[in-house]
């Protein structure tokens, strides 16, 4: 079992398809692939469920050493180390992104008084006049660095509970993670308020962490069961099929994607109208999508199966993934100067083309300079704060390997 629990050497991978589907979502809009009246609308209106992955990839990763310091008695994380990498990993390469963008684009409302700390600050989520400014598409960057700050908390309260035994500490997690769940989704029901077509309005209540914390605990979730598992022979009968056929989780996602593109009534519009039973259903079925990618990439021998051995491993998807954080900082700032430059009047072979051949390709290349120019001389100095990790083969590690081990290529 410990060759399948140690570092997940496929989350890299899997930040890139996070990635990429948030960038062909937003492409398509600007393309004028979302107008309902093409084949590929309802699908790639409903690639923003990127952002749910990405929630349950931090929920995972970052949940999963507490949780294993916590099962074998040894001194949690140290959270000053903890802080001043998470800062490392979004701070530096975020405030360049954002201020270029807001030069190049020439934006208003940022350089002022309220605006420097309110958007360097990612604060923007907190106004619902404020969420889009800026980096727009920072406001589940907002969410993400709230959820950073609450974890050692949440971990610190865990603690508390009584663990006289590994039994214990699942029960007292799990049940921990089911009432974090049930809050979330309160606070959503809750906070539901309607626009003028009757339709849920995107406020800030549904977007910050309270919100989100159900997404969050899934990933945590999927945390705790993989400490659990993972000095034990064999995995749980529900999860066991994924030993022999790991394409199963992805037939899950497929079929979860499929449903919301196309089974709950939605056109595939761009900000068509959502109805409370849509945004629920959408909001779920696009945690069944992130559950399903990321199961094989947790349980089962990561050396076995196509979907592990040859595209979580593939390289291009890999270094996608080392690169997916800036990927998805940079993507708008490409898109919106194209689009005032006129780019979407110029149909060569198709209007589909300029965006997916110049636009994508221009947003990894700047992608690729910012990860080499900023992230990664950023992260050298992880180790500068706190005590190193103790646990040394999680896959939080940053920056993460660009190429598969060997054992799975």
């Amino acid at each position: 079992m410990n060759a399948r629990a140690t570092r997940f050497p496929h989350f890299d991978s899997l930040r890139a398809i996070a990635a990429m589907s948030i960038v062909v979502t937003h492409m398509a809009a600007y393309a004028g692939m979302e107008t309902g009246g093409t084949l590929v609308g309802p699908y790639v209106a409903r690639l923003d469920c990127g952002v749910t992955i990405f929630f349950l990839i931090s929920g995972f990763l970052l949940y999963r050493p507490f949780v294993r310091a916590r099962m074998s008695g040894e001194p949690q994380m140290d959270t000053k180390a903890y802080a001043w990498r998470r800062f490392l990993r979004i701070a530096p390469a975020y405030w360049v992104a954002l201020t270029i963008t807001v030069v190049v684009l020439g934006m208003g409302g940022i350089f002022t008084a309220t605006g420097i700390p309110r958007f360097y600050g990612l604060a923007q989520i907190y106004d619902t006049r404020t969420i889009a400014g800026g980096v727009s598409q920072a406001w589940s960057l907002a969410v993400e660095v709230s959820f950073y700050a609450f974890l050692p908390l949440w971990a610190w309260l865990i603690r508390r509970l009584p663990s006289h035994s590994k039994r214990a500490v699942l029960r007292t997690e799990i049940a921990g993670l089911a009432l974090m769940f049930a809050i979330a989704l309160v606070w959503k029901l809750g906070f539901m308020h309607y626009g003028p077509n009757g339709s849920v309005r995107s406020t800030s209540a549904l977007l910050i962490l309270p919100a989100q914390l159900d997404l969050f605990a899934l990933g945590m979730g999927l945390a705790v069961l993989s400490v659990w598992y993972q000095d034990r022979e064999g995995l749980p009968a529900l999860l066991r099929p994924l030993e022999r056929f790991p394409g199963l989780g992805w037939l899950l996602a497929l079929a979860a994607f499929v449903v919301a593109a196309r089974g709950i009534g939605f056109d595939g519009v761009f900000g068509e109208s959502v109805s409370k039973a849509q945004y629920i259903e959408r909001w779920y079925l696009y945690a069944i999508v992130a559950l399903g990618l990321l199961l094989p990439a947790i349980f089962g021998d990561q050396t076995r199966g196509v979907i592990r051995r040859h595209v979580l491993s593939n390289r291009v998807l890999m270094y996608l993934g080392l690169i997916s954080y800036s990927v998805f900082l940079w993507h708008q700032t490409v898109f919106i100067q194209m689009y005032r430059w006129g780019i979407q009047q110029h149909h060569i072979v198709h209007q589909y083309f300029p965006w997916v051949f110049f636009g994508v390709p221009a947003a990894i290349a700047i992608a690729s300079l910012s990860y080499y120019l900023v992230e990664r001389p950023a992260l050298r100095l992880k180790n500068r704060v706190g005590r190193r990790p103790q646990y040394r083969d999680e896959a939080l590690a940053e920056p993460a390997p660009a190429e598969p081990p060997a054992a799975v290529v």
